[in-house]
Formats: C-alpha cells, sequence, structure tokens
C-alpha cells in the first residue's frame, strides 16, 4: 500500500468535500481521489481550486443546479427516437443553466478576474442561445406545447375552441328543450362524453347515446344526438392536435442530436466546475490556503491545524523536516497533542498531494512523496486475536518491506505495549532500519531513552507538546527542539496522591536520572524560555504586518475614490459634451427646415451655434472688462474684428461688416493695436462633415463641386453664402463642370429658392463657359 489513507482519516475529508457537489458523478469522482505524485499535476490541480476560490469570494456560488447531469439523456440520444416532454424540460433547464455560467463568467471578465481556469472555460464553453430560444418558443415552463409552436398546431387548437364554444351554447340548449325530462338542469361527464341526467321514465323520449345509470336507476346520462357530431370533430381535432404536437417533439430532438457533441463538452465544463467548486468551498470552511509544493522532500508547515478539527479550537502547529532535520520525534503528556501532531502533518501532506487547499500559512512549503505510511492509534484485530503490540507491529513489518526513497512515515507510540527496556531497543531498531532509505520521519514516544537517543543521533530532532504546569491541561502546540515530560508527579499530586508518596517517587526518579538526561531536562527548560520569545516576538511581527496591510487597505481604497471621483468628472464632461453637440444639431436642423432667411435671422442662429464651443486663437489677446465706444474688438463666436458703438451692462453693441449685433462681454477680446483683416483663402470648401461641426468662418469666392453628389451641393452653397455675407463679399464663381449635369442642376435649382442671390449667370470666355456658374448676392 503506497498511502496508507485509513488511519489519517482521509475518507472523512473527501466525504466532507463531497457534500458539496451539485452531482452524483462528481460526488464518485471526489470519493474516489487519490494523491498524485507528478508535481506538475499537482500544482496545476491546486491553481485550479485556488482560482475558484478566487472567484467565488469575488462573484459567490457558481450557479449549477442540483443533477445537472445529462450524460445518461445524450448518450441514448438518437434521430430515430424523440425525447419525451419531461427530457426535453430537463435540457432547458440545462440550458439555462448554461446561460447563467455564461453571465458568470461575463461578470468575472468585468471583474477582471484573470485566471487560466476563467480563461479554459470561455473557450471551451459552447453557445446554444438559440437551441434555447427555439424551445422556449414551442413550450412553456411545465412542458405545454404553445400555441404559436407552429401555424398547423394554431389552426387546430383555434378550430378546437371554436367548436368546444358551439358544443356548449348547444349543451345549454338542450338543457333548456329538454327541462321537463331531466332529473336536474345540469351537464355531467361520462365515458369522456357530455351527457344530461334524464328521468328514467323519459329516457326514450331523448335522442342519443345512453353512457351510464345511477345507482338508483331512477336517472339515464345521455349524450344528446345533437352533440355528437360536434364531439366526433373536437375527438379528431385533438388527435390531430397530438400527432403535430409529436411532429414537434421529433424536430426539437432533431435539432438536440445536432447539438449533442457541443452538449457534451458543456458538461464537462460543467462538471469540472463542480469538480473545483466542491473543493474550493471545503476549503472555506476550514479556512484553507494554497501551499508551495516541492520535489526535495522539505517539510515546513506554519500554523498549521488539523482539518477535522472545528478552526475556532484547533490549535495551529509549526513543523519543519528537510534534509538536515530527516526525523522529528515529539514527547509529552498523554492526551497532549502529540497523536494530533502526526495527523496533522500527514492529512496535510496527503490533502496537498490530492489538489486539495489545506489549513496552513501560505508560506509554508509542503513536500511531494511516493508514499506516506502511518501507524497511528489502537487497531487492535479481535478476529486475528491480535494485541495492541502485535497490531502495530504487524504493520511497521508492512512498512519495513514496503520501504522506498522519498517516504513519509508517522509512528505513534512506537515501542509501546510491550517490556519497556525491549520496547526501547525494537524502537530504536525500528528507526535505524528505516534510515537507511532517504525519508522523512515523525515518531511519538514516551521514552526517555529515545530522547536521548534522539539527542545523540545526527538527523533527529525533538520536540515537545506544551503542557500548563498550573491548571495540569495540555495546549496541544508544538515546542521544537524541546523534551517533553510525561508530568506525572504534577498531575498525581493534583489528584491527591499523599505528598510523602510524591516525594519518594520523585527521589527514586532523580537517582535512576543519568548527567545526560538531567542536561536534556535543563536544555529543554531553557529552549522554552526562548521558544515563548519566539511568540512574543512573532505577535509582533504579525502585528505590523495587520498595521501594513491596513495601511494598503486605506491607500488603495484612496486610490479607488481618486479614480471613481475621475470617472464623475469625465461622465459630467462627457454629457455637457454631448447636450452641446444636440444643441448644435438642432441648430443645423433649424437652419435645414427653414426655406427663407433674413439676415438678422441668419446671424442669430450663427451666433447660437457658435457659442457651443470656446474657440481662442489668439492666446495673447487681452480681456479686457472696461470697453468703451470706439475700441477694437475681436468677436470670438464669429472670429471678426469689429468696433464698439455702445457699451451696456451685459451686452456690447459691435458694428462688423453689414451687421449690428449685441454681443456679451466674454464673447469680446480687446484689441490693444490695429488689426488687419484676414485675407479668405482662395481653397476649395471640403466637403461637409456630417458631425454637426461649426464651419470656419473664412469666406471663399471660388466654389468646386466637381466631385459632390446632388443632395451635397445645397448645403456645402448656404455655407459658402453665409461666409460671403459675413466678408461683405458680393459674388461668388461656383465650378459644377460638365458631367450628367447633376450637380449643375442642384446649383440652379439653389439658385432659384435662395432670397440671398439677385442674379446668376454662366461663365463666360476664360471663366469656364457653362461649367460655372457666377452669382451675384444682394
Amino acid at each position: 500500500m503506497r498511502f496508507m489513507t485509513k488511519p489519517l482519516e482521509y475518507d472523512k475529508i473527501l466525504k466532507l468535500i463531497a457534500a458539496y457537489s451539485k452531482t452524483e458523478t462528481i460526488k464518485k469522482a471526489i470519493l474516489g481521489l487519490e494523491p498524485m505524485t507528478d508535481s506538475e499535476t499537482i500544482n496545476e490541480a491546486l491553481d485550479d481550486v485556488l482560482d475558484m476560490d478566487t472567484l467565488i469570494s469575488r462573484l459567490g456560488v457558481w450557479p449549477l443546479l442540483p443533477d445537472f447531469d445529462i450524460k445518461d439523456l445524450l448518450e441514448n440520444a438518437r434521430t430515430d427516437r424523440s425525447f419525451s416532454i419531461k427530457e426535453i424540460l430537463t435540457i432547458r433547464l440545462f440550458l439555462i443553466m448554461e446561460r447563467d455560467v455564461r453571465n458568470h463568467l461575463r461578470q468575472a471578465v468585468q471583474f477582471k478576474i484573470e485566471s487560466n481556469l476563467v480563461k479554459n472555460y470561455r473557450e471551451t464553453l459552447a453557445n446554444h442561445e438559440g437551441l434555447l430560444a427555439m424551445i422556449n418558443g414551442k413550450m412553456d415552463e411545465d412542458g405545454q406545447m404553445l400555441d404559436h409552436a407552429t401555424p398547423e398546431l394554431l389552426r387546430i387548437r383555434k378550430a378546437i375552441r371554436r367548436l368546444e364554444k358551439s358544443l356548449q351554447d348547444r349543451l345549454q340548449k338542450v338543457l333548456s328543450d329538454l327541462s321537463a325530462y331531466l332529473n336536474e338542469p345540469v351537464i355531467t361527464i361520462r365515458n369522456n362524453r357530455f351527457c344530461v341526467p334524464v328521468k328514467d321514465t323519459f329516457k326514450h323520449r331523448v335522442k342519443g347515446v345512453i353512457h351510464d345509470m345511477s345507482a338508483s336507476k331512477q336517472t339515464v346520462y345521455i349524450e344528446p344526438e345533437v352533440t355528437r357530431s360536434i364531439t366526433a370533430e373536437i375527438e379528431s381535432l385533438k388527435i390531430q392536435e397530438d400527432h403535430e404536437i409529436q411532429a414537434i417533439i421529433l424536430d426539437i430532438t432533431k435539432v438536440i442530436v445536432g447539438e449533442m457533441s457541443s452538449l457534451s463538452s458543456n458538461l464537462d465544463v460543467f462538471l469540472s466546475i463542480d469538480f473545483n467548486q466542491s473543493k474550493a468551498l471545503y476549503g472555506k470552511t476550514i479556512k484553507a490556503t494554497r501551499p508551495n509544493i516541492n520535489n526535495d522532500m522539505t517539510i515546513h508547515l506554519y500554523k498549521a491545524r488539523h482539518p477535522l478539527i472545528d478552526p475556532e479550537v484547533v490549535v495551529p502547529i509549526d513543523v519543519t523536516l528537510d534534509q538536515k532535520l530527516s526525523i522529528l520525534m515529539i514527547t509529552g503528556p498523554n492526551t497532549g497533542g502529540k497523536t494530533v501532531a502526526l495527523k496533522t502533518v500527514g492529512l496535510i501532506t496527503l490533502m496537498a498531494q490530492t489538489g486539495l487547499l489545506v489549513p496552513v500559512d501560505d508560506v509554508s512549503d509542503i513536500a511531494i512523496f511516493d508514499q506516506v505510511y502511518a501507524d497511528i492509534g489502537d487497531e487492535q484485530s479481535i478476529q486475528q486475536s491480535l494485541s495492541t503490540f502485535s497490531s502495530h507491529l504487524t504493520r511497521i513489518i508492512r512498512m519495513i518491506e514496503g520501504l522506498q526513497d522519498r517516504t513519509l512515515v508517522l509512528l505513534d507510540e512506537i515501542g509501546s505495549g510491550t517490556d519497556p527496556n525491549e520496547g526501547v531497543a525494537l524502537a530504536i531498531a525500528i528507526i535505524n532500519q528505516f534510515r537507511t532509505k532517504d525519508i522523512r520521519m515523525m515518531v511519538t514516544t514516551h521514552y526517555s531513552e529515545l530522547k536521548t537517543y534522539a539527542y545523540q543521533e545526527q538527523g533527529m530532532f525533538t520536540a515537545s507538546v506544551a503542557f500548563d504546569r498550573v491548571t495540569l491541561k495540555p495546549l496541544y502546540h508544538l515546542q521544537m527542539g524541546t523534551t517533553g515530560a510525561s508530568h506525572a508527579f504534577l498531575i498525581a499530586r493534583r489528584l491527591g496522591l499523599p505528598e510523602t508518596v510524591v516525594q519518594d517517587a520523585m527521589t527514586l526518579y532523580q537517582g535512576r536520572q543519568t548527567d545526560l538526561q538531567k542536561m536534556m531536562d535543563q536544555l529543554s527548560e531553557d529552549m522554552l524560555v526562548l521558544s515563548r520569545e519566539k511568540e512574543h516576538y512573532h505577535s509582533e511581527v504579525e502585528a505590523l504586518k495587520r498595521t501594513r496591510d491596513a495601511l494598503e487597505r486605506e491607500k488603495d481604497m484612496l486610490t479607488k475614490s481618486k479614480t471613481e471621483t475621475l470617472e464623475k468628472v469625465r461622465i459630467k464632461e462627457e454629457k455637457k459634451w454631448a447636450e452641446v453637440t444636440k444643441e448644435a444639431k438642432a441648430l443645423l436642423l433649424e437652419l435645414k427646415n427653414k426655406s427663407h432667411l433674413t439676415k438678422p435671422e441668419l446671424a442669430e442662429l450663427t451666433h447660437r451655434l457658435k457659442g457651443q464651443s470656446e474657440l481662442y486663437e489668439d492666446e495673447d489677446a487681452i480681456m479686457d472688462d472696461t470697453l468703451k465706444k470706439g475700441d477694437q474688438v475681436f468677436i470670438l463666436p464669429y472670429q471678426q474684428y469689429g468696433i464698439v458703438q455702445r457699451v451696456r451692462e451685459h451686452a456690447v453693441r459691435v458694428t462688423f461688416g453689414k451687421f449690428n449685433l449685441d454681443f456679451k462681454p466674454s464673447d469680446l477680446r480687446l484689441e490693444r493695436g490695429p488689426k488687419q483683416e484676414k485675407k479668405p483663402k482662395e481653397t476649395p470648401i471640403p466637403k461637409p462633415s456630417v458631425s454637426g461641426a461649426t464651419p470656419a468662418r473664412v469666406a471663399r469666392f471660388e466654389i468646386d463641386l466637381r466631385g459632390y453628389r446632388y443632395e451635397e451641393v445645397s448645403p456645402v452653397l448656404d455655407q459658402a453664402i453665409d461666409q460671403a455675407m459675413l466678408s461683405s463679399m458680393k459674388t461668388i464663381r461656383i465650378i459644377h463642370g460638365f458631367g450628367t449635369g447633376a450637380v449643375r442642376q442642384a446649383v440652379h435649382e439653389f439658385i432659384k429658392r435662395s432670397p440671398f442671390i439677385e442674379s446668376h449667370r454662366f461663365g463666360g470666355e476664360g471663366e469656364g463657359l457653362n461649367g460655372v456658374t457666377i452669382i451675384t448676392l444682394k
């Protein structure tokens, strides 16, 4: 046996994990788990469980349904066999779970949870939204086929409802017409037919089929002849309805069978989620972490806790085994925690090699062993008539027979159950035999001779379980480098053994102690003092770590707050920009919808449009609140120079070109020196942008429309005339070319409806002839 799991209660751990699984498949898989020996496989398994633990902590448990395993259903799927309604509903629930799992993975991406597990699941998981939509479109949650599942089913059901209403009307008329022959005016159902209760004496007066008779034989239940034809039609239609429903089910089955491969793949993903989630959820109950795994048989366990003891009461221990200290001998009183320490190390090793998170500090190192041998507790075999000593020895013999390198050996109370002197000799010989291989070993004992042996041998180390001398209660944690006493004298005194007897026993014991044993006891006392100081310093370090972590959290909170504030500012500014854009588009639409604009209207609309953006070309211009009549100013919204005519509190009248308008002081910049008018650039106007951007205030006396489409001409000419009028220009040369004549037609149609054009003509010699139109503005 490579791994002796039963003495370490490994099976109990697996049962606890299996309780979290959703499917029988995964329960069986968990209960059949065995420790692995390949480091790569172990690390991959641990990484998956750690990723799952993170996902659960951030997003909660996965939305898996109980008993979602549809493996048998998929394996039996065939195109020549229809699924039952129940089976289709089962697949529908599976598809709903699939949708919920995809949403869960989508959340993981939104929360920026990066892990190989999430990546693998997202890449593997197929999308069956179409299949789910198809099933939902055919039947409701209870498996009832919807009327609109097919046009034929809708037709049949409409006909059934129409006939059923007609049947009810006829039955009501029958009740009225035959009221004198009826026992009571009610309609009953006999043999799935609508009948009326006719008095036996009048049964021959009513035409129809007798379906039943009352116990007193006074009432006969007759299906009236007038309703039989309608009933027959309804029954015929219901047969057609059943056939149509079966055809729909067969169609659904064919679609499901076509998706069987991807459904099976998704099932494997969900089973993997169930498997890893079960391990992660159990890990949370024992506050487990992911340890570091190594192949050099080094064990450094920090704050290791036995996973089967309540996390609130279990006492953590520190244990070290490596190349230099390959054997650890633990001493101390009974019920002091020696056996628990052995089980803790063994069980944590088995769990880690199974790919489970373990209850240790995350800086712990755990070695990979090819074998784990354990002889713990009294498993005396009554059937085989073996004593405690024989039972222990039989297991140890099996261990020696199968012993090899890379083995972890755990022996509880080695050499006990027989004569102490012989037991000590056997114990030393057994330990020496195990030491012939490269192993790691933990041994518990009460024998003082074994303590002495451990001090003398290289590669062996001692530890003791702590004991409160005042309360005479064990403290359970390990004290490395010390040897523990059984404290028999203290316990005897506390229980009331006469002091003379206790003193006599102590005298006899001291007489038998060797100098080495006395030195060892003193050394143990010194080591205990050092251990307490170490614990004190360790607690201070932990306090500093907590303070550092608190500061880090505070820093993270401040960073998050800063990010959130910046995001709020960004959203606010984007909202403002959206409002400005909306206003600009509204203005442009208003301009487009107006068939005629007066010059004041044109100036007002242009002013509103330009007021939506802040354009400051001359950064060295000076803002001055003390404007006065006659000052030369630069008008920001129009990008023009003008002369101040009148100054009021909130408005300044400025003359520029042909216009005389009021502006806000913030729209004006005082010019200290004379400024020359900016000359318009004689370059063609580019095609207009659809974004609604404000055009530049530069007039062009020539517009080249070659290459434009018919519908693009009008906006360009509108813009050009605006700029020409603002720049006091009288004529514009429009190049439209010859081509198909579409652009020229658009130009002349625009000229006819524009109120700002006084006259127009084709170009003359040297002006482009009929490929050019020259307009004169009013």
